[in-house]
């Protein structure tokens, strides 16, 4: 920054001495004095000024008005608002057609009657057709139907068929 502000006190002293003692002052000293404090002066306002420029370029980015933050956070609300929105009716739609949420989640309908539709179509898909068997759930088995004596003798590892004649024991 500037480190003088104001002219020297000697500098007004010697322009007041020269016209105080009457005699006509010397112009062309007194023009070469005042074009070195005008270059002097010319000199701290070009080092002010790329200080200045230093610290502009340096200092963050402005905040962000009141407007700006305004327009972000009504786009983010009706972000909010579209997202509760497209819950609800997956939700709606999952109960109608009794798929599960997270699938009819995934299907890309814009609105409940082609959210409903292309639900529908996927759960007509998912059904078994005709007489089909179908698989066992996870983690389930089948029960087969109790075993024959037959059966249970022709096990082959001697503990299994230890253990499957005492569950039958009503069978010998």
């Amino acid at each position: 920054m500037a480190k003088e502000t104001e002219p020297d006190e000697t500098e007004l002293d010697d322009q007041t001495q020269d016209v105080a003692d009457g005699e006509e002052p010397d112009y062309k000293a007194l023009y070469e004095k005042a074009l070195k404090s005008s270059r002097r002066w010319e000199t701290r306002s070009k080092a002010n000024l790329k200080e200045l420029n230093e610290l502009k370029s340096a200092a963050p980015k402005a905040d962000p008005t009141v407007e700006e933050r305004l327009g972000a956070l009504e786009s983010e609300n009706a972000a909010l608002k579209a997202s509760a929105a497209r819950s609800a009716l997956v939700d709606s739609v999952a109960k109608a057609t009794g798929l599960d949420r997270a699938t009819v989640a995934m299907l890309n309908g814009s609105d409940e009657d082609a959210l409903t539709e292309q639900a529908n179509a996927l759960a007509a898909a998912m059904k078994p057709k005709g007489g089909a068997p179908t698989a066992p759930e996870a983690g389930r088995r089948d029960k087969p139907g109790k075993p024959s004596k037959k059966d249970i003798l022709s096990i082959k590892d001697a503990k299994e068929r230890k253990a499957a004649i005492a569950a039958n024991i009503d069978l010998f």
